[in-house]
């Protein structure tokens, strides 16, 4: 008998808004504790290792600086990136995007799907700080290329699996 094949699909319980402010990473999550009515810590930083300036791996190698890229992350649950139902990620370090198809937004919002807040909700709240000059609901599917889209699974993977 031959054996099935079963082709993993990535978990995609959550949504991501990307976020445009000119304003350091703590002052950011700093801002977000009265609109969102919650406290936000700073969790461990997320590094990933860039193949090129064009494309981002999770580990490979960064041929530029031989070093990997440090994203600034906070969650709405002190110590622990699976309890956080909203994350605040940055979206740049070092002139490297994150997600490059994002390059427009300084800070990438990860909402969990049972999140109390609905997207009109809570961009409408973000837009509603001073210094936040967009705010807007990014689908996934407009991430094209497939490796930069394996980053985001595996980005929300890692985060909610790790201590």
């Amino acid at each position: 008998m031959k054996a099935a094949q079963v082709k993993y699909i990535p978990s995609t319980n959550f949504r991501i808004i990307g976020i445009s402010a000119q304003e350091c990473d703590y002052k950011m999550a700093w801002a977000l504790i009265e609109p969102l009515d919650t406290q936000f810590y700073l969790l461990s930083d997320v590094e990933v290792e860039r193949q090129s300036i064009q494309s981002a791996g999770l580990f490979a190698a960064d041929s530029a600086q031989n070093r990997p890229n440090s994203y600034t992350v906070y969650g709405n649950y002190e110590d622990s990136f699976r309890e956080s139902n909203l994350l605040l990620v940055e979206n740049k370090d070092n002139g490297s995007y994150l997600i490059d198809e994002f390059s427009n937004f300084d800070y990438l919002l990860l909402v969990r799907d049972d999140c109390r807040f609905g997207d009109d909700d809570i961009l409408s709240r973000l837009r509603s700080i001073n210094f936040v000059s967009g705010a807007y609901a990014l689908p996934i599917d407009m991430v094209k290329s497939k490796g930069t889209k394996d980053n985001i699974f595996n980005l929300w993977d890692s985060l909610q699996n790790r201590q």
